[in-house]
């Protein structure tokens, strides 16, 4: 029989090794395009890729959502399914690439665009966002990110654009895509508008002043309302000002001037106010006002004060300042009243030459202005402040909120179907589904799509000189109405297509606008497979399975892609969904940049490995952040691939050795065989459901809490029974068992950490190709023994106490002890007791009660429950107790009585304090204490040292790389009680080293150990 049927590992190698021999033999192979290409024939799995934008490098954030993407992937493709749409995905348009092309080139206005080429710009737009590609696909190899490239959706080519076409068109049909003129979110320095979801990934602190303006009442001497705003640049354009009709306001007087506010603010406001008068707000309505600033010319129904449901009492005087040019709600009053618009603002942010302050910056005017109502006595007050504003989440410029025509997909209309399909989708975490993402949900705005762009999707509107609108669905439409469809569908190719209008005959024009990226990337459900053009593809797997990405996406892809769902197809988009936080740096810091803290993923995985990183990942929840922790990830990397290669080297050695070859797994009446397979098929059974409910963190907790069972526990216990006798019945079954969980729990940590289990699965001769290729472990219950591994479970107890006590009291593991006693409220059987004594090393070892515990018994009065009773004879209680042991009446009779008085055990606390003459610890959750005997004599000092001598030459033997079953001849130099010890305990060293023979000598030339101060040197020789 072939003697190393299981190949030998160097248990030092490297992840990184490991990791590069493993992707050599994938691609030699071909098992990453043979799992990606075969059908099995199997129910479905359908995932869907959030697409980046690779003009960008890939940082350690997206290492962790491939990770988690990845990990969840292939634990559905070990658990039978086949996986649907495993395919990359590319974003390409919209603000982040031409602000990066714009960078490059020098622009700073879209002037400067058009003047130099929208199909150059475009051109070099085109080419940059596959700038970082091939480190994206690179990264993707080195993490084990097994997704098609080859078959990538590509949100700039026609035929992903013209599935949008076709669903613009069905919703403009349905006229829920229609052109409208409204204050809608501006970003001046990229010249458009922004969408309500792109709005909220922009929120900032800001500091920035606000004022407190007087607007004197018309025809009145000094009689003014006061309003409050964080926007001075807007009072030249005041129109309107607005109260709220319920609110109670007064008439104050002071400094000789009168004015108007809500009556709650009066003394936050005024120092000595004295009230004319109260009323409501609605008797403030109609009430005219002069013009703050004489700049503009407003119409005849402005000026006045108006009542709106929008004023609140939180901040400032009751009364709104509207200038209906830059505010939603400033905007719909003013339609509600028939008031015109005024607006001195330009396209880029600037006051026209209509103010005083022409081709300024709005915002930097607002120290002039602030200046000028100084000047004219019309500043009440000014206060900086701190608040939350929006600003362009792609350049950082504040954002105004600015009139415009624009299209707009009503998305307001179907609030409660969105929200109702909500309901159907699994978050994780669950508190995002009603809390982030059902909030914005409840208050869903209209889609502004249009944006004054050029690299996008245009959008697939066309308008004549009569004012007819025609959508195009697709190329063959664009044939249909008498245009030619260019090569490439962008600007400014597709706005040289004429079409003729159906209505009137003139022709149309398209409207110059192209649509929200997040459009493109919200589109991926059935744009990507080119639907409905691609009659392979129907609708019957939206939704899909399963998406993951960082938080930010929670009002950005994913809601634009439930959004759009439930437009085109009335449903969810997603089943379940991943939403994860960020990783920080080492201190705790949101990594960037401009810190000079960002990590790209290549760093990440150059600096730890993939496997390693890839269990950093799930240290804890995914959607919780983490800091980079170099300490945490090298425990955890010890912990798992670390063990596993030391369990596999002495299974493999030792297998070899004895000529065993794993054919099946027999039942064995062996307690720790039975234990281990009990262990790992509940452990099984644990993981599959934390992974079916995406808590891949606490699956790996239990795939970590078995190995430390089975190398630390099992194989510790278990290792004479390979080493000792002939490959009998017993011992087959023993390395069955052995084999048996180990190769279940590569599987198990396959999705997690493939590199590795593929690795040590092919040293074992799997059966398959590759681990991935395996069948996903499911539990057998007729192993599982719950009661088992529940005396197992206190049993470790004991040894870990054992282990503690020793180490708090400084007598050493290997040190034997003449006695081990055990307190415990369940008694643990003999048989397992049995196997754990030579870990105690202890010459008896025996279970006590209550009575027979080595401690004195401390009995304190709870002073919070015994003072009211007792009173002035509190402190002699607490000293009759201190004086006289009452533990034992206390623990009989369950009460101590005092003068006349009973006291239950709820009015006690009971301290235990151990013997002096043995060591103790204990363990509130198992109820175990261990009490050691800490007395030492010859006998058990040299046994001791026995021991310690065991350890080195063991380590000696390691440092050599010796298999575990090669025979050593030992030479020792000692002296004294090392040397009697040595004489004494022989054989018994002979036996745990190996060693077929040991000599004394007076020097050995070999390795110096100090032993309990006393230096001694040992040589050791393998024997060939």
């Amino acid at each position: 029989m072939n003697q190393n049927f299981y190949q030998t590992i160097d248990v030092n190698k490297s992840l990184m090794d490991v990791e590069k021999e493993i992707r050599k033999y994938w691609d030699d192979n071909k098992i990453i395009e043979n799992i990606l290409h075969k059908s099995r024939n199997l129910k479905q799995y359908t995932f869907l890729e959030g697409p980046p934008t690779a003009n960008g490098r890939p940082h350690v954030g997206h290492l962790m959502t491939r990770t988690v993407k990845d990990t969840v992937v292939r634990y559905k493709y070990m658990s039978g399914y086949d996986i649907g749409r495993r395919t990359g995905g590319w974003d390409c348009h919209g603000l982040p690439v031409e602000l990066e092309a714009e960078k490059h080139f020098g622009f700073n206005t879209k002037k400067e665009i058009e003047d130099f080429g929208i199909a150059k710009f475009n051109e070099y737009c085109r080419n940059s966002v596959f700038t970082y590609i091939d480190e994206w696909n690179e990264i993707d190899n080195e993490i084990g990110y097994w997704i098609d490239e080859n078959a990538s959706y590509v949100t700039l080519r026609n035929e992903y654009m013209e599935s949008e076409w076709y669903a613009l068109k069905k919703l403009f049909d349905e006229k829920m895509l229609v052109k409208d003129y409204k204050i809608v979110p501006y970003c001046p320095r990229c010249g458009t508008s922004l969408s309500s979801h792109e709005v909220a990934q922009g929120y900032k602190d800001t500091d920035d002043i606000s004022v407190y303006v007087k607007f004197k009442v018309k025809g009145s001497m000094n009689r003014y309302l006061i309003a409050w705003t964080t926007t001075p640049w807007t009072l030249p354009s005041n129109e309107i000002l607005v109260v709220n009709k319920d609110f109670e306001y007064s008439l104050v007087s002071e400094d000789g001037n009168e004015y108007y506010v809500l009556s709650e603010k009066v003394k936050s406001l005024f120092k000595e106010p004295k009230v004319i008068k109260t009323m409501k707000g609605s008797e403030l309505a109609g009430m005219h006002y002069d013009q703050l600033m004489p700049f503009l010319e407003v119409g005849e129904n402005a000026l006045k004060v108006v009542t709106g449901d929008f004023v609140t009492a939180d901040d400032g005087t009751g009364i709104v300042h509207a200038a209906p040019a830059f505010g939603a709600d400033d905007f719909d009053i003013a339609k509600e009243y028939n008031i015109e618009l005024v607006n001195p603002v330009d396209s880029e942010g600037k006051f026209n030459n209509s103010v005083p302050w022409k081709n300024q910056f709005v915002m930097d005017a607002n120290s002039e202005i602030i200046g000028y109502l100084k000047e004219n006595k019309l500043l009440f007050k000014s206060q900086k402040i701190k608040h939350t504003y929006p600003f362009c989440y792609r350049c950082g410029t504040k954002l105004l909120y600015y009139p415009m025509d624009a299209w707009f997909i009503r998305v307001s209309s179907i609030r409660e179907l969105l929200k109702k399909n909500n309901d159907k989708i699994n978050w994780y975490p669950e508190y995002l589904k009603h809390g982030r993402f059902g909030n914005f949900l409840d208050d869903a705005k209209d889609w502004a799509l249009s944006r004054n762009r050029y690299w996008g999707t245009p959008l697939p509107v066309w308008k004549c000189k009569n004012g007819h609108y025609l959508a195009i669905g697709s190329r063959s439409d664009l044939e249909k109405y008498g245009g030619t469809v260019p090569d490439d569908l962008h600007r400014p190719y597709i706005d040289d297509v004429k079409l003729k209008c159906p209505q009137c005959s003139e022709s149309m024009e398209r409207e110059p606008y192209v649509i929200d990226t997040w459009f493109d990337s919200g589109s991926a459900t059935y744009a990507a497979p080119h639907y409905p053009f691609n009659k392979n593809f129907n609708t019957e797997s939206i939704p899909v399975d399963f998406i993951s990405e960082a938080i930010d996406q929670t009002r950005g892809w994913f809601y634009t892609l439930h959004v759009i769902a439930s437009l085109l197809f009335g449903r969810n988009a997603y089943k379940n969904v991943m939403s994860m936080s960020f990783i920080l740096d080492e201190h705790g810091q949101k990594m960037s940049k401009s810190k000079g803290n960002f990590v790209t993923a290549k760093e990440f995985i150059s600096m730890y490995g993939a496997d390693a990183a890839r269990l950093f990942f799930y240290t804890g929840a995914p959607w919780n952040s983490k800091s980079i922790d170099k300490k945490l990830i090298s425990d955890t990397s010890r912990k798992v691939f670390g063990t596993l290669s030391n369990v596999y080297s002495f299974f493999a050695s030792n297998a070899n050795l004895d000529g065993f070859v794993f054919q099946s797994l027999e039942r064995s009446d062996n307690l720790l065989d039975r234990w281990i397979l009990s262990r790992l098929n509940s452990t099984i059974e644990a993981v599959k459901n934390n992974m079916d409910e995406f808590d891949i963190h606490i699956a790996l907790r239990n795939i970590m809490d078995l190995i430390n069972d089975f190398s630390n526990y099992y194989l510790r216990l278990s290792r004479k029974r390979f080493w000792e006798g002939e490959l009998d019945e017993t011992k087959k079954k023993a390395y069955e068992t052995l084999y048996y969980t180990l190769i279940n729990i590569l599987k198990m940590l396959a999705p997690l950490a493939p590199f590795y289990s593929d690795y040590l699965y092919l040293k074992m001769s799997g059966p398959e190709e590759t681990i991935h290729s395996e069948l996903y472990p499911e539990p057998d219950q007729s192993y599982i023994d719950h009661d088992l591994e529940n005396e197992f479970k206190y049993a470790i107890s004991v040894m870990e106490l054992s282990r503690r006590a020793r180490q708090e009291s400084n007598i050493k593991g290997r040190q034997v002890v003449k006695d081990i006693l055990i307190y415990s409220d369940m008694e643990i059987n003999k048989s397992i007791l049995d196997i754990i004594s030579p870990e105690l090393n202890s010459k008896e070892i025996k279970f006590v009660s209550l009575d027979e515990k080595p401690v004195k018994a401390i009995v304190k009065p709870v002073f919070s429950k015994v003072a009211p009773i007792l009173r002035g004879d509190t402190n002699k209680f607490a000293k009759e107790l201190e004086d006289n042991d009452k533990s034992v009446e206390l623990r009989k009779t369950g009460k101590i009585i005092y003068k006349g008085k009973e006291f239950t055990k709820d009015f006690f606390e009971i301290h235990e304090e151990p013997s002096e003459d043995y060591a103790f610890a204990s363990d509130d959750k198992t109820g175990i204490s261990v009490f050691i005997n800490r007395k030492i004599d010859e006998e058990l000092m040299l046994e001791g040292f026995a021991r310690e001598i065991i350890r080195r030459i063991q380590i000696m033997r390691k440092d050599l790389n010796l298999e575990y079953s090669q025979n050593i001849n030992t030479k020792i130099s000692a002296s004294g009680s090392i040397k009697k010890s040595i004489e004494q305990f022989m054989e018994l060293i002979k036996k745990e080293t190996l060693s077929k023979s040991i000599e004394f000598s007076s020097t050995t030339g070999g390795k110096n150990w100090d032993i309990d101060g006393e230096d001694i040197q040992i040589q050791i020789t393998p024997i060939n």
